[in-house]
């Protein structure tokens, strides 16, 4: 397969968004730190604390204070601090496999003008990673097939048309182009599907989805998950999808998918 961009672990930045004093935060960033190779660690938070401090002076790693925080702003704001060409937004309670890095700087290394790159994944219920894939693993899996043909990353099938049936992209697992972002990069608007609204903005530029079929991050299932929050607490998410949905078919078509769609939310 053609070698197409010369990334190395130098030009990757993973930043790990803490907020309060989460349980698993110093896992997150002990599966960060134990990756093959070694790239760049920040942590960026809005709610300082001894107890986000202490972890990061134990594993020698710099603290951004984000003054004006905010979900949205928390994100944007962690998104502009690395200098690298590429970053993860690293979740605190997210486990990453070894080979994460390893394997998705190969990925962007053989993709022609890659915009993103994102893994496949298992859930995690009580601490222990499923042995089988949940339901909505396996749905996300069926809307990606497009994305497993290489030459396809790049088209409109690649890119948009994995989202026709909703959106198959886990936001743990995306490495992005820093270059390829907009400004600002998640709207305030889409809090509670601020990463779909990116791919879906994303994906009408020129360039590449780079999908890794590898399990690389195990994503944990609990109620202090941002999307588990708004689902019990307001109609946010409905209402935001529907509207996505609409920017790829007309609305009675975007009313009927939400019917199915919005049953995911049993999931979370």
């Amino acid at each position: 397969m053609k070698q197409y961009n010369n990334y190395t672990a130098d030009d990757f930045t993973f930043v790990v968004c803490a907020y309060q004093e989460c349980e698993y935060l110093e896992e997150a960033i002990r599966s960060v730190k134990e990756q093959t190779i070694s790239a760049k660690i920040l942590i960026s938070t809005s709610t300082p604390n001894d107890f986000i401090q202490g972890i990061a002076d134990r594993y020698d790693i710099p603290v951004c204070v984000n003054r004006d925080g905010g979900q949205i702003k928390d994100y944007n704001f962690a998104m502009a601090l690395p200098e690298t060409p590429l970053m993860m937004l690293m979740h605190q309670d997210e486990i990453l496999a070894p080979a994460f890095l390893e394997k998705v700087l190969d990925a962007l290394n053989h993709a022609k003008d890659p915009i993103i790159a994102f893994t496949n994944y298992l859930e995690m219920h009580n601490d222990e990673v499923d042995k089988k894939p949940s339901t909505m693993v396996r749905i996300k899996r069926m809307l990606l097939w497009p994305s497993l043909v290489h030459a396809w990353q790049g088209t409109w099938i690649g890119k948009r048309g994995i989202q026709l049936l909703g959106n198959p992209i886990t936001h743990p697992t995306v490495v992005c182009v820093k270059d390829k972002m907009p400004e600002p990069v998640f709207l305030e608007k889409y809090k509670a599907s601020m990463d779909w609204d990116l791919w879906e903005r994303l994906s009408r530029q020129k360039g590449t989805f780079v999908y890794v079929k590898d399990v690389l991050l195990y994503h944990r299932m609990n109620d202090l998950n941002q999307t588990a929050k708004l689902l019990k607490t307001t109609n946010a998410r409905y209402d935001d999808e529907y509207e996505i949905f609409c920017r790829f078919w007309p609305k009675w078509i975007a009313k009927l998918l939400m019917k199915f769609y919005s049953g995911a939310a049993k999931y979370y």
